[in-house]
């Protein structure tokens, strides 16, 4: 109902042309009824109907996402089968999270359609004493601030003398973050590898540009792996 911007098929990891041309021939004749009678008629490998469904594409066919998950393995299908009945083994499963599902979504897409991926964290974030982007932006400069964000860039430009250089983005804006060469050393296999980071550092404004020289960093999974 109402406007809506839809992803192409294609954005799925692992599906490629060719399956989504498959969802497309096989979706033309009729709608499908469930999972089984999709993976009958498109005949996708199985690791496809699973990214499929982490991204959150088979939603329409019932069940959440863990449910249908579990199901996928079950079921019995080979290229031109004959549509026989199987017995399956009912089970009743915890739904994913909605972390769990952004970041599948993340994972497969590239993006999600849902709530940006610190949402899911803001609550806990908070009473850690982190701010969101926009309430850093309010910060005077020179002020000592924590914020966390998914990593978008991360770059050290050969003519940065060893400096790297972040973009980190919440579900408020985007902030860069500077990392000098003795921090980036101590640090670096986190930096290299956290997809999430929360970050420590002194507010530097130019004019309308905004940034922080970092000073220490942690991983959001790591503080809340509970979560």
């Amino acid at each position: 109902e109402g406007d809506a911007v839809r992803l192409g098929l294609t954005y799925v990891t692992g599906l490629g042309h060719a399956g989504a041309r498959r969802i497309i021939t096989a979706r033309g004749s009729r709608p499908f009824a469930g999972l089984a009678d999709f993976c009958r008629r498109t005949r996708l490998p199985k690791r496809g109907v699973e990214n499929l469904i982490r991204a959150g594409a088979l939603d329409a066919l019932g069940g959440d996402r863990r449910q249908l998950l579990w199901r996928l393995p079950t079921l019995h299908y080979r290229e031109e089968e004959l549509p026989l009945t199987y017995p399956e083994e009912t089970v009743k499963l915890p739904a994913l999270s909605a972390a769990e599902q952004t970041l599948d979504e993340y994972r497969l897409l590239g993006l999600s359609t849902g709530e940006q991926l610190l949402a899911h964290y803001r609550q806990a974030l908070q009473a850690q004493g982190v701010s969101t982007v926009a309430q850093t932006r309010q910060n005077r400069n020179g002020a000592s601030v924590r914020v966390a964000g998914l990593v978008v860039v991360h770059q050290a430009p050969p003519t940065a003398k060893g400096h790297h250089f972040l973009t980190l983005e919440d579900e408020t804006g985007l902030l860069d973050v500077i990392v000098r060469p003795r921090l980036y050393a101590r640090q670096h296999s986190l930096l290299d590898r956290a997809t999430i980071l929360i970050a420590q550092g002194i507010l530097q404004r130019n004019g309308a540009r905004l940034s922080i020289l970092g000073q220490r960093f942690s991983a959001v999974n790591a503080m809340f792996s509970d979560n």
